[in-house]
């Protein structure tokens, strides 16, 4: 299968069996799912993530409920605006409800300082080996360079994803690129997964 395959089939698995919520339909995107509440709950037993500061999250839907626990358990949250037009860093457990939506990102960002010690994207669809898909324009991969790029990624972070399990494939590692950032840790409502 191709990288653009294995993206249809998720989004059209998704869209019908009725696993994603707004924004719909997923296709293009990467899918808001139900679960991803209990999916962003795993990383409260993560050492790397209870031991952080600075946590960044990409600016998917299925990652508010993560960027809620960032800020709850009082660290640095990092968001990047949509189409990458900037990075922001949020902080304070009184914004956990507030400032987890990307409409009010500016609202209560600052210009971002702490270090990124977990990175955090949404997929289209990941594997086992840690080889991940977004929904095809690149921007994980850029945003990772732009924050190394401005010093906000001084060593390299924990890279975690949110997904559903119907996400998870065993292996496309062939379908990976030197540039591509490997994950280290795939949450889902059933599973928590250490990419060794």
């Amino acid at each position: 299968m191709t990288k653009e395959e294995i993206r249809r089939k998720v989004w059209q698995y998704m869209e019908e069996n009725d696993l994603v919520t707004f924004p719909r339909p997923c296709f293009g995107r990467i899918p808001n799912f139900k679960g991803s509440e209990l999916a962003s709950q795993r990383l409260l037993s993560i050492p790397e993530f209870i031991k952080a500061r600075g946590v960044f999250s990409a600016p998917d839907g299925v990652l508010k409920f993560a960027r809620r626990i960032v800020l709850s358990e009082g660290k640095a949250l990092i968001v990047a605006l949509p189409h990458i037009t900037g990075f922001l860093e949020i902080k304070g457990k009184e914004l956990k409800d507030k400032a987890i939506t990307i409409s009010n990102f500016r609202r209560y960002g600052q210009p971002p300082k702490t270090e990124i010690e977990i990175f955090l994207q949404g997929s289209v669809a990941v594997d086992r080996k840690g080889n991940r898909l977004g929904k095809g324009r690149g921007y994980g991969d850029k945003e990772y360079q732009l924050l190394k790029a401005i010093g906000l990624i001084r060593k390299r972070p924990i890279v975690m994803t949110i997904v559903h399990d119907c996400q998870v494939f065993e292996d496309f590692s062939d379908l990976s690129e030197p540039h591509d950032i490997k994950v280290d840790y795939i949450l889902t409502p059933t599973q928590t997964i250490k990419i060794t």
